[in-house]
């Protein structure tokens, strides 16, 4: 789970735990998703959030098994 704070409340946002070493780039795309795109279209910041951690979430179901070790999401949206 993880949490927003907005200066007042607490948000919890919940989601499955995706067991991946794939994850390099998630809190900055996490961070793009929801200022950079939710925010500018004018959704709420817990909206926002949300949709951002559904975003990251698919990209780390879908994030591209290159070489070894740690690697990146997948940022190419398909929904």
């Amino acid at each position: 789970m993880d949490v927003l704070f907005d200066g007042r409340d607490l948000i919890e946002l919940r989601g499955a735990r995706i067991d991946t070493v794939h994850r390099h780039g998630t809190g900055c795309t996490f961070a793009a998703a929801a200022a950079a795109a939710a925010l500018a279209l004018g959704r709420a910041l817990p909206e926002s959030a949300l949709a951002a951690k559904r975003y990251v979430e698919r990209g780390l179901r879908r994030a591209p098994r290159n070489g070894r070790g740690r690697g990146p999401l997948d940022h190419f949206e398909r929904e």
